[in-house]
């Protein structure tokens, strides 16, 4: 009865028991006891983890028959999953360029991984120190280096030191070197050995990056300050190399095969990328490695997710704090024969975003549409902070909490405009319906309820032409596709002459 009276008054919702068993990662599976509800103190802190390359399906709270993350799941079964959450941007450096101004990629010219944020506009961090908020980022940022990007106090901090310029290069957009030979990669790594876990220069691993976590959250225990730390590892990222005993966590019973491999349809831009990364044609084999790896790292993830959460409980600030926990884009890992990210399906613009904490609603779904630029006015409303005007985001504490019910009518935009294509695309999400809109090439409307896997274009169909004029309008009253394309286009020529190179880059994709 103590340890369940601790738990209940550090969720502040009724009562959670523990039950460790060892198969269940660092802190075991959760049984709700479905007790009364008493009102719930707002946050103090804020703890977002950011990951990198993380699908959004990859989880076990969102129905994933294989992949093990029971510390994601406990989150999700005592706070908030977001279904149908999107990243501003299906690739590394826009979308964290969005993230960091929660501003649009057309608004703040940050087209392609050859273009890293600059410090200009202001960042939330720039926002936060405004407010007097101490705020501290670990990990991966992938900003310009040296500059003021408003994250003053900066920890095992990774940033793009080289460029990857093939986002410079696209008329035509050619093939990428080396991209096969990286799916091909593919495998598990002897334990202790993983590029996730090896020292490298300054010990930037992910390893040390949680460690530093760990650290940082035990350093804050009684204070009286509110305070927001932000984890950014990199996996589950490229390189799909992991550790042996995370490999063998999913055998052959576990590896399924990609779906829509070889892809049904002959879109012309989706064919370019698909040309790009050189991913078409693999034999079945390699095609289970990268899944079986692909899940080991993540489970790798949720373990080290695991102890920073156990570090909050130890401290006993879980009952002062939101923990966010989402990921810049997703990955294809061959659905639809695509590779890494940079198109629009569920799979590569979807991201997961759980929330938890005190007075987030226990066990519940948000199924409407939401954007990853949502993000930063829920972390400053937390905080107590207000959100600054030109964010196009909005706070989701109202539907979390369950002060609010969720808009049907919400509208999620997303754009790419980097490597493996010529001209770029947008997409717009609202209610069951997600439209493609492509500069050059043929749009695509799924009715998602209908056909989750997307190989069901309704763009064409007469008894969908309603539903496509009106997302066709409320797409151009976002952005003008030719225009912005246009700019990227002329932005990524400049770019290229001042940097005075002959050709891209070959750098891993980011």
């Amino acid at each position: 009865m103590i340890v369940i009276s601790a738990l209940a008054k550090l969720n502040g919702r009724g009562m959670s028991v523990w039950c460790h068993w060892n198969g269940g990662g660092r802190r075991g599976y959760l049984l709700q006891v479905t007790v009364r509800s008493q009102p719930v103190p707002a946050a103090k802190n804020v703890l977002l983890i950011l990951s990198d390359e993380h699908r959004p399906d990859a989880l076990g709270c969102a129905g994933h028959p294989h992949v093990e993350t029971p510390n994601l799941d406990s989150l999700a079964a005592e706070g908030v999953r977001c279904t149908d959450a999107y990243c501003p941007s299906p690739l590394c450096v826009p979308s964290r360029a969005s993230f960091a101004t929660g501003r649009y990629v057309h608004e703040i010219g940050y087209w392609d991984n050859a273009a890293p944020y600059d410090g200009s506009p202001p960042s939330w961090g720039h926002h936060l120190t405004d407010h007097g908020i101490d705020h501290t980022t670990i990990g991966k940022l992938h900003f310009e280096p040296d500059v003021d990007d408003g994250f003053d106090d900066q920890v095992l901090t990774s940033h793009m030191e080289a460029l990857d310029t093939f986002g410079l290069y696209r008329d035509p957009p050619g093939v990428r070197p080396g991209g096969r030979d990286r799916i091909e990669r593919a495998g598990p790594v002897e334990d202790g050995e993983a590029w996730y876990n090896a020292d490298g220069p300054d010990d930037v691993c992910d390893e040390n990056r949680f460690e530093r976590a760990v650290e940082w959250i035990e350093r804050r225990e009684g204070s009286d300050d509110p305070w927001l730390l932000s984890v950014n590892p990199l996996i589950p990222h490229f390189p799909l190399e992991v550790e042996r005993a995370y490999y063998e966590r999913y055998p052959d019973s576990k590896r399924d095969l990609p779906d829509d491999y070889p892809a049904e349809d002959d879109h012309p831009v989706l064919d370019q990328l698909r040309d790009h990364f050189d991913g078409r044609d693999l034999d079945e084999e390699t095609l289970r490695r990268t899944r079986s790896a692909y899940y080991g790292l993540v489970t790798a993830l949720d373990e080290y997710i695991g102890d920073v959460l156990d570090a909050l409980e130890r401290t006993g600030q879980a009952e002062e704090t939101l923990v966010i926990y989402t990921s810049d884009h997703g990955e294809m890992l061959g659905d639809h024969e695509l590779w890494w990210k940079c198109c629009m399906y569920e799979q590569s613009a979807g991201v997961p975003l759980l929330l938890w904490g005190p007075g987030v609603e226990s066990g519940r779904t948000v199924e409407q549409p939401v954007s990853l630029l949502d993000v930063l006015p829920t972390m400053t409303d937390a905080l107590g902070v207000p959100a600054d005007p030109s964010w196009r985001g909005r706070s989701l504490l109202p539907v979390a909490t369950g002060t609010d019910e969720p808009d049907p009518d919400r509208v999620v935009f997303s754009e790419y405009h980097a490597h493996g294509v010529s001209h770029g695309f947008s997409m717009l999400r609202r209610g069951p319906y997600k439209y493609v809109h492509y500069v050059d090439g043929p749009a695509q409307l799924f009715d998602l309820d209908a056909d989750p896997e997307e190989t069901d274009n309704l763009a064409g169909d007469p008894e969908y032409r309603e539903v496509r004029a009106s997302l066709e309008a409320k797409l151009e009253s976002i952005v003008d596709p030719a225009a912005v394309d246009e700019r990227a286009r002329a932005d990524q020529r400049r770019r290229r002459e001042r940097l005075d190179i002959d050709g891209p880059s070959n750098v891993d994709p980011h």
